[in-house]
């Protein structure tokens, strides 16, 4: 199975996959069928677009848009714009035109700490449950993931939830295909996919998506606080540049490498996994018909491990996402970290001959 470790085996195993189960209409990501469904690896005889879920119903109508949308959609500017004027600020000269080592050290640091808080925490803990986790750990990846400014730990997960129930088809809130095939349609939906889907109408039902983080108290009371994480996430680089240099220059060049720039890197690092790794690299996986994920190599570090897409969205529940040689993967090992401090536990590790079962004969490339 891929579901744990096998008797024997590596503690660093090379490989897995898990089915890519259809995610239909109006479900529920963490019933006790479609759990079991995903935990299942294919039989032989089973294409790789067969499903093994649960039947699922479809939901009747779209969602009614709530009235607080206008409002979400202007913190929504600000999360996306502030960090932008921060790269615009160094680059005129507004700061002092050299970076110190502390600006370094700061970038540096937030965006470990943030980027892995997203990856770790919000993306392969909460999202899909790739390892069980110690209260304190579960706590420290939902405020890292927090700092990162890309929302609530909650509606994070659902809306990336949704992405895996229709990838790639209608009801995908960030799919590139959004608007069809041909160069002007194809620019515009990797614009959509990118950043564009942040500013539309399309909320996601956090109780309907996310049941089980809504539920649990840790996480709700951190996902009401994230307004105030992200003026944390902005102020604590600002208050260690002055603290350690006791100037205001100090404190100016923390806020802008340490908080906006190393933001917007981020966030561009995460918009591109929904972009790029639906547009161009290699599918060397099998994914549903519809589901064009792709793995894209040169994001390896800066998207901590999650550009290997393909494998991901072949098995969504694994740990691992790079499975081959010379994948980096930091989150993986992050995650193989604290599992020997025996902080996180029965982890989904990948199994070799299930991965081979779900590799392509050929590994397609997508055409740009």
């Amino acid at each position: 199975m891929c579901t744990g470790r096998r008797e024997g085996a590596p503690r660093w195993p090379q490989t897995p996959a898990a089915p890519s189960a259809d995610r239909g209409g109006c479900v529920t990501i963490l019933s006790s069928e479609r759990e079991s469904a995903l935990h299942t690896p294919f039989k032989e005889y089973d294409p790789p677009e067969t499903d093994q879920v649960a039947p699922v119903t479809r939901s009747a109508g779209p969602v009614a848009v709530s009235s607080g949308r206008g409002k979400q959609q202007v913190v929504t500017a600000i999360l996306v714009v502030a960090p932008l004027l921060g790269v615009v600020a160094a680059a005129m000269g507004v700061i002092s035109p050299r970076i110190t080592i502390l600006d370094v050290i700061l970038a540096v640091a937030f965006y470990a700490v943030s980027g892995h808080g997203l990856t770790a925490g919000f993306h392969r803990m909460f999202t899909h449950r790739s390892f069980k986790a110690a209260r304190w750990v579960k706590i420290t990846l939902a405020v890292a993931g927090s700092l990162g400014m890309e929302g609530s730990v909650i509606s994070w997960v659902a809306n990336h939830r949704r992405h895996h129930a229709y990838t790639d088809r209608k009801g995908d809130p960030h799919s590139p295909y959004e608007y069809g095939n041909g160069m002007w349609n194809q620019i515009r939906g990797a614009m959509h996919a990118h950043v564009g889907w942040l500013f539309q109408a399309q909320p996601t039902e956090e109780a309907r998506w996310a049941p089980d983080l809504v539920k649990d108290k840790d996480l709700a009371a951190i996902s009401r606080m994230f307004p105030f994480l992200g003026i944390a996430s902005l102020g604590l680089p600002m208050l260690i540049g002055w603290a350690v240099t006791r100037t205001w220059a100090g404190a100016l060049g923390g806020l802008i490498w340490g908080g906006l720039i190393r933001v917007f890197v981020l966030h561009h690092a995460t918009f591109s996994v929904n972009s790029v790794c639906h547009l161009w690299g290699r599918r060397p996986f099998t994914t549903r018909v519809e589901d064009r994920s792709t793995n894209f190599a040169p994001l390896a570090v800066l998207a901590m491990g999650e550009n290997w897409h393909n494998l991901h969205h072949s098995c969504p529940t694994l740990a691992r996402h790079g499975v081959d040689r010379h994948q980096l993967d930091s989150t993986a090992r992050l995650i193989w970290i604290l599992q020997r401090a025996g902080a996180v536990w029965d982890v989904k590790w990948p199994v070799a001959e299930i991965l081979d079962r779900r590799r392509n004969t050929v590994a397609a490339c997508v055409p740009s």
